[in-house]
Parts: C-alpha cells; sequence; structure tokens
C-alpha cells in the first residue's frame, strides 16, 4: 500500500508544489484548502502524514493539529508544519499541540521529503516497538522486508524461535518468561553489534519470535553465535531444584505429565533474498513458517536453510 499524504494550506500554489514533490515519489495525495476541510476528510482519506500550513483563515495549523491529536483516531498521524515564522513563541506553540516537525517557507524541495522520510521513519518506529524489549515490531520488520525485495539487493533473514518456551512459561509464569524473552533480545543485540552494519537490523515479531536482517554473508557462524550465548545464559534462568534434578513437569493438553529438560534452544531459519527471487513479502513470510515449522520438528537447537530447488539436497 502507497504512503498517503494529506497537504493542507490555503494557498493554492503551495498545494501544487507540494503535491508534485510527493506525487514524484509515487505517493498518494490529497490536498484540503482549509483546517475544516482537513477535519472533515482525514478519517475517510486515512493520510500516514499531514504537511499542514500554520497561517490560514478559520482554523490555524495549531488548532487543527490540536484536535488531531486529541482524537484516537488521528492522535497517531505524524505532522509537518509548514510556517514562515521562526519565532520561539511559535516553536512553543508547536510542542504544546504535538506536531513531529517544522519546515520554513520557502523550502527547499530535497529537504521537504527528506523531512517527511525521516518523519514517517520514526512513526512507522515507534507505533511498531515491542513494549517488553523496545525492539521494532511487525511493521517497521515488513516496511524492511518489502524494501529488500523492491532493491533486490542481497541480504541475509534470520527468523528465530525459542523451543520448550510455552512448557517454562507455563511452569515459571508469564513474569520470568519475560526474562527470557529478554535475554535472547539482549544476545541478538550484543552479536549483531560484533558484525555491525549500517543496514543490519533487529526485529520483534512477537512473542519468542523474532527477526533478523543483514547483509552479513556469514549466516553459519552468526546462528552458532546466537545458540552459543543464548544457551550459556539460559541456564542463569532456570531455578536450583529443577537444575539438580535435571528436568521439570507440565501436564500437556491431554492432561499427561510431560518432562522438559532444564534447556531451552532455539530454531533459526536462514533464507539469503540473492538466492530466490520472492515475489511478494507474504511468499518471504510463507516460506520462512514453512521452514520453521519444520525445524521445530528437530530435536536441540536447530538451524535450517532456505534451499533453490535447483539446489542439491
Amino acid at each position: 500500500m502507497s504512503t498517503r499524504v494529506m497537504v493542507v494550506d490555503d494557498d493554492q500554489d503551495i498545494r501544487t508544489i507540494v503535491e508534485a514533490v510527493f506525487l514524484q515519489q509515487q505517493y498518494v495525495v490529497k490536498t484540503c484548502a482549509s483546517g475544516e476541510e482537513a477535519l472533515e476528510e482525514v478519517e475517510e482519506f486515512q493520510p500516514d502524514l499531514i504537511i499542514l500550513d500554520v497561517m490560514m483563515p478559520g482554523l490555524d495549523g495549531y488548532q487543527v493539529s490540536k484536535q488531531l491529536k486529541k482524537d484516537f483516531e488521528t492522535a497517531h498521524i505524524p505532522i509537518i508544519l509548514l510556517t514562515a515564522r521562526q519565532e520561539l513563541s511559535d516553536l512553543e506553540r508547536g510542542v504544546e499541540s504535538s506536531i513531529d516537525d517544522y519546515i520554513a517557507k520557502p523550502f527547499n524541495h530535497r529537504e521537504l521529503m527528506a523531512r517527511s522520510k525521516m518523519v514517517l521513519a520514526r512513526s512507522r518506529y515507534q507505533m511498531g516497538c515491542n513494549p517488553l524489549t523496545g525492539l521494532p515490531g511487525n511493521l517497521e520488520i515488513e516496511y524492511r522486508a518489502k524494501e529488500m525485495l523492491r532493491l533486490d539487493e542481497e541480504n541475509v533473514i534470520f527468523y528465530l524461535d525459542i523451543d520448550g518456551f510455552k512448557a517454562y512459561n507455563d511452569y515459571y509464569g508469564y513474569a520470568q518468561g519475560d526474562k527470557v524473552i529478554k535475554l535472547l533480545s539482549h544476545v541478538l543485540i550484543t552479536v549483531v553489534r560484533k558484525h555491525s552494519s549500517p543496514d543490519d537490523f533487529i526485529g520483534h515479531v512477537g512473542g519468542d519470535d523474532f527477526i533478523v536482517m543483514t547483509k552479513d554473508k556469514s549466516s553459519t557462524p552468526l546462528a552458532e553465535q546466537f545458540i552459543e550465548q543464548f544457551e550459556e545464559k539460559i541456564k542463569d534462568l532456570f531455578t536450583k531444584d529443577v537444575l539438580e534434578q535435571g528436568y521439570y513437569e507440565i501436564r500437556d493438553r491431554t492432561g499427561r505429565l510431560r518432562r522438559y529438560p532444564p534447556l531451552l534452544t532455539l530454531t533459526i531459519v536462514i533464507v539469503n533474498i540473492s538466492k530466490r527471487h520472492f515475489d511478494s513479502y507474504a511468499e518471504l513470510s510463507g516460506a520462512l513458517m514453512e521452514l520453521k515449522k519444520f525445524g521445530k520438528q528437530k530435536p536441540g537447537s536447530t538451524v535450517v536453510y532456505e534451499r533453490r530447488h535447483d539446489e542439491p539436497e
């Protein structure tokens, strides 16, 4: 789905210029000649970003921004104010109105686009962050993956899932389960930092599932480090009695008592984007889930690689 931008300015020339800038970048644009019109149209158009003039007859930019930010359905929409005034009092009013950025008239087209992309990225990141780990969630993960597919660059995607997590969660409780998820998050961050490039990315899909995207071609050593550090540190999150006993017991769905060892392991799926063309994000997600399901059937920590149809077994 294309990014949607609403441009609100009483000046026809400004509306036309701003609209052209965004249309050039394949954005969907709606223009409004007043604050009142913007408030009427915003619910139906559902913009991802609003470019809003400050000085307008009727409702000015600050008033429009305040109304949008106090409405639950529109409070999340980032707003960039177009203003010809640079006094400190205007900046303070903008902060009070919860605007996201300023651009002074006359503005540079490249600056307008750069600031817009920055605000959109920040908004997408903040909306999608997982509250437990602080890592970006599904909105940012999907955006990053789609960009990889669109640019057709060489990238490696890791999908990680904790084996035995549900049983651990049932036995020790959700608070202790959260510690396990935070532990894996910390391990991923620590390992990726050692091999970091500006484009490396770690995302939290949800629950005990994570995504790592990297340009590092040494995927096997990276996966091995994920497993080694996780298995070493996870022992600290089991109680002494379970470690000494060598197992803990949980009833399954049929009511049967099952034993689990005091060790959580990882299933890691690795897909190299350059090895295979995925027509869509849905196809990529499907491949990751299929490989994850296969890997979960194997005991212990497992690394599963995506193979092309023309590759030997």
